[in-house]
């Protein structure tokens, strides 16, 4: 898979730092992700959940506070509607979130306007293998 918009993280604690804050400990897989392309944009980044076909991803989030779109800013933002149960990733074209389920580690998307949640697949792995162009 090819990667662009890569922005190099500046400190690989921020991953543990954002897990602390969040309380959600992210899979090993994701984490390497994170290290190799952070804030990035696959080439492949189409995928689909349980109820919608061809949703787009426009880039996951970056662990660097002074990046633009970052998980520390969707966190605090998001605060009241996502604390116990999601730890957004990843953001569409529309501001809706890709999101770990804390309970379980399912991906999920969040409409960022109505928090209806549909589900993409059981694990980071699955959705990263699952996304096409």
């Amino acid at each position: 898979m090819q990667w662009k918009y890569v922005k190099p993280l500046l400190s690989a604690e921020s991953i543990s730092k954002f897990e602390t804050l969040v309380k959600y400990k992210f899979p090993d897989a994701f984490k390497k992700c994170v290290l190799e392309n952070n804030g990035g944009r696959p080439n492949s980044r189409t995928f689909d959940t349980d109820c919608t076909k061809e949703r787009e991803l426009k880039s996951f989030l970056s662990f660097n506070k002074d990046d633009i779109e970052n998980v520390w800013k969707i966190a605090e933002w998001n605060k009241s509607e996502l604390s116990d149960k999601y730890v957004a990733f990843a953001i569409d074209n529309f501001g809706n979130l890709i999101c770990f389920d804390i309970k379980n580690n399912n991906i999920i998307f969040l409409d960022h306007e109505t928090l209806n949640t549909e589900k993409i697949t059981d694990d980071f792995i699955s959705f990263m293998n699952g996304l096409y162009s």
